[in-house]
């Protein structure tokens, strides 16, 4: 489908598989009632069953059908059967159908479509338990698996068939209610494994029906996650961050292997990529916003692609983070950002095709990029006039953030034998649009640190891509604003002083 749901559907078919509320000593009918409490939580939700019946210490719910309906669309799930049993020990053992449908149902105008999955689990246990303050509970299945059956968009079936499936998993989930509805919800998963599969064809494109196949193991997946949804949260308008709400997310995952096989009318992609493992994590409430990712020793090798030679890379260390604020506030806000690129290594092939004499040194490239600073938030970056602001010239100057100091807190660029290694930090005049047209008036200096950069630089003209004649020039440049400090070692300094002068060791350059 071309276009997200965006009401947390997974979050609603978590829920069927995990009731929720208990007090001390549970009944079957207090799991119920508070379970429909949590599912309503998630937007305009409609349960209907055939039949609810408590015979001796089981309640039987049958033909349940739930219905929730977000901006973009709906989410539809059908429950058989689902059995509710008290215990002498005050729990309550949940049994459900091994299987069941759910389908997501796109309403955007123009991308109107459905998919179709179905919901199997092996073994599955769950026991609930707890108080009316905080219910836990507790489950177990030798495998979880969420298949998509089916897919249509505009009404035309497009083949497609994929599968993600959870092997030994297990965990707890515990969920509070506060006295102002706030409903708190932890949640801790583990799975031995995860497989994944993709099977598509006549995918629409371009160039023409394509196909996609795709098969994946990843192991030792581990999840940790809190969400907070406050009373009233499916009236939130859309794309805002109401008042009480929370999340945060932290997982993790060792070796994967993923193969695929991509092909349309004009060429043919396949091959394998595998991770030493990896984490993510995520949080966001209504004043920030933080993501960091991390995946370590991919090894990504093509053996079907449009050149006609092998194409393989490894790469040591990859991710991004980025960490701002998006509430309003007179006063600035910290924000920080990070990119990390360590050890891109390529085979010697791709390397021929520029460098067939091998004159570069074929290390492996490093960029890591580490950024902070504070900024004044005019508006709340989520507020529905603040998307307005973007597509409005005149709007977006006053709603655009207004940035006060900037650190660059490490740079390092590693590239054919060169490295570039930096660090500094700018404030900034808001007052002052003049001496940098269209930006406030940066104060600050960056100091570098090059070295193996004469070496590239010789190489480089060996190539061709320097002209002989004009190496010399290149290098008499270069010395204007660095210092030597030792064997193809150079350091400068680039300063913006408060009359908004340019200089770049010593030599003023505006």
């Amino acid at each position: 489908m071309t276009a997200p749901i965006r009401f947390a559907p997974a979050a609603c078919a978590a829920a069927l598989i995990l009731p929720a509320a208990a007090q001390a000593e549970v009944t079957a009918a207090q799991v119920w009632q508070d379970w429909q409490a949590g599912a309503a939580l998630w937007g305009e939700t409609e349960i209907t069953t055939q039949s609810e019946e408590m015979a001796g210490d089981t309640l039987t719910i049958t033909g349940l059908e739930l219905v929730t309906t977000g901006p973009d669309g709906r989410l539809e799930v059908s429950l058989p059967e689902l059995r509710l049993t008290e215990t002498a020990e005050g729990t309550v053992e949940v049994a459900l159908s091994e299987s069941y449908p759910v389908r997501l149902i796109s309403t955007v105008p123009g991308e109107e479509g459905e998919a179709r999955l179905q919901v199997r689990q092996q073994d599955l246990e769950v026991t609930v338990g707890g108080t009316p303050e905080a219910m836990r509970y507790d489950y177990a299945a030798s495998r979880y698996t969420i298949a998509l059956e089916e897919v249509t968009e505009a009404g035309t079936a497009i083949p497609a068939e994929a599968a993600i499936s959870f092997n030994a998993i297990d965990g707890s989930y515990l969920t509070q209610t506060g006295a102002d509805g706030q409903r708190m919800t932890d949640y801790d998963i583990a799975a031995d494994s995860l497989d994944i599969s993709v099977d598509a064809t006549d995918m629409p494109g371009e160039a023409g029906p394509g196909s996609l196949k795709l098969r994946g193991s990843v192991a030792d997946f581990a999840l940790t996650a809190a969400l907070a949804l406050p009373e009233g949260m499916a009236e939130a308008p859309e794309g805002t961050i109401p008042e009480g709400f929370e999340t945060r997310l932290d997982y993790a995952t060792g070796p994967a292997l993923i193969e695929f096989d991509v092909t349309d009318p004009e060429a043919r992609v396949a091959g394998t990529a595998r991770t030493g493992g990896g984490e993510v994590a995520f949080a966001l409430d209504p004043a920030r916003m933080s993501y960091d990712s991390r995946t370590r020793a991919l090894d990504l090798a093509l053996s079907e692609s449009p050149v006609p030679f092998p194409l393989s890379l490894q790469i040591d260390e990859y991710g991004v983070g980025l960490d701002m604020p998006l509430a309003a506030g007179a006063a600035a806000q910290d924000f920080s950002g990070r990119v990390t690129l360590d050890g891109l290594a390529l085979n010697e092939e791709v390397w021929r095709l520029f460098d067939p004499m091998a004159v570069l040194p074929r290390e492996p490239a490093t960029l890591i990029a580490e950024l902070s600073g504070a900024a004044v938030l005019p508006q709340d970056l989520t507020a529905p006039e603040t998307a307005e602001a973007v597509d409005n010239g005149a709007a977006m100057a006053e709603a655009a953030p207004e940035l006060q100091a900037l650190t660059l807190e490490r740079l390092v660029l590693r590239l054919a034998g060169a490295e570039l290694l930096g660090d500094g930090a700018f404030t900034f005049d808001n007052s002052d649009f003049e001496t940098f047209e269209g930006i406030p008036r940066p104060e600050g200096q960056i100091d570098l640190r090059i070295s193996g950069l004469n070496g590239l630089m010789q190489n480089l003209s060996t190539l061709g891509v320097i002209p002989t004649d004009q190496l010399m020039g290149a290098r008499m440049m270069l010395g204007l604003f660095t210092t030597p400090v030792g064997e193809d070692e150079l350091t400068s300094t680039i300063e913006i002083n408060a009359e908004g002068q340019v200089i770049a060791n010593g030599q003023r350059l505006q």
